[in-house]
């Protein structure tokens, strides 16, 4: 993204500029805070500064069905884009991977309250979603590389605009950015027998490799687990099958790194240093890009 519309952004959509909308319960954000040059800013780029939109499960269900059959979206499309974002050249790609998986194995289906949360069993799409949602700013986390891959609201943002987005430029990730993914697989895989995950994110951001937040890192570690790059010890996922989000839940429940204060969730939680990587999951996903010879 261009620095200076991004720096627009940071300034738009801090909260301090937010208005709350009690009829719909969501946040407006203020454009007449922002200098002329800034507002002409987010003309140029075509920037919809409040797109309010109303979020209905079988709505989401069907948007996502129907991007099936988009051909802007391949492995190869959003692969790229994810290695750009491992990188640090496209931090916009990272989410697009678990968006992806969760895409091409939506099947439909009516929203099934899972039994123990309040979230339907097969997609998570939760609750507290049925309503109006200001997704011009998801798209803006979206841009920092936060993850929102994991649900089926966030796939639907994600995507609608990353075919927008590809329809003007390919995105296609450096040599440095594939180096950097490289590197970061081959340090996963010489983890030692007993590292955690709370214990390999430590090392991650001592050894600098992957820019940004500790949230950054935690969404692309997620997303190559969600995919079955990086397994786990209690579900075995894989880039050909989807596997419930309740049956995620449930698991994690089994771990004792997901409860109290830890934020860490299935299927990144349940990797242990033991598991390494699956090259046949990551070689199958990333093809060209990998550059391990085992």
């Amino acid at each position: 993204m261009d620095k200076k519309l991004l720096k627009t952004l940071k300034k738009l959509y801090h909260y301090s500029n937010g208005v709350y909308d009690r009829e719909r319960q969501v946040t407006l954000y203020q454009v007449d805070t922002l200098t002329a040059a800034e507002q002409e800013l987010l003309q140029v780029h075509n920037w919809n500064v409040n797109d309010i939109v109303q979020i209905e499960h079988d709505v989401i269900i069907d948007k996502l069905i129907a991007l099936q059959q988009n051909e802007s979206l391949s492995w190869r499309t959003i692969t790229d884009a994810f290695i750009a974002g491992v990188g640090g050249s496209y931090p916009r790609g990272i989410s697009t991977l678990a968006s992806y998986h969760m895409m091409i194995h939506t099947t439909p289906h009516i929203y099934e309250q899972a039994e123990r949360f309040l979230m339907c069993k097969i997609c998570g799409f939760s609750h507290n979603d049925n309503g109006w949602e200001n997704i011009s700013w998801i798209r803006y986390a979206i841009h920092l590389g936060n993850y929102y891959g994991g649900t089926s609201r966030g796939a639907y943002v994600d995507l609608y605009e990353i075919v927008h987005l590809l329809e003007k430029t390919p995105i296609t990730p450096t040599a440095d950015d594939i180096t950097i993914f490289n590197q970061l697989l081959i340090s996963l895989d010489e983890a030692t027998d007993d590292e955690s995950p709370g214990k390999y994110e430590k090392r991650l951001t001592s050894n600098k490799l992957i820019k940004g937040t500790p949230g950054i890192r935690r969404g692309i570690l997620q997303s190559l687990a969600l995919v079955g790059v990086l397994p786990n010890q209690k579900l075995s996922l894989s880039p050909n099958h989807w596997t419930k989000v309740e049956d995620l839940h449930l698991a994690g429940l089994q771990l004792n790194n997901t409860n109290g204060r830890s934020d860490l969730e299935m299927p990144w939680a349940g990797w242990r240093g033991n598991h390494g990587v699956d090259w046949t999951h990551a070689k199958q996903i990333f093809g060209y890009a990998i550059q391990h010879k085992s």
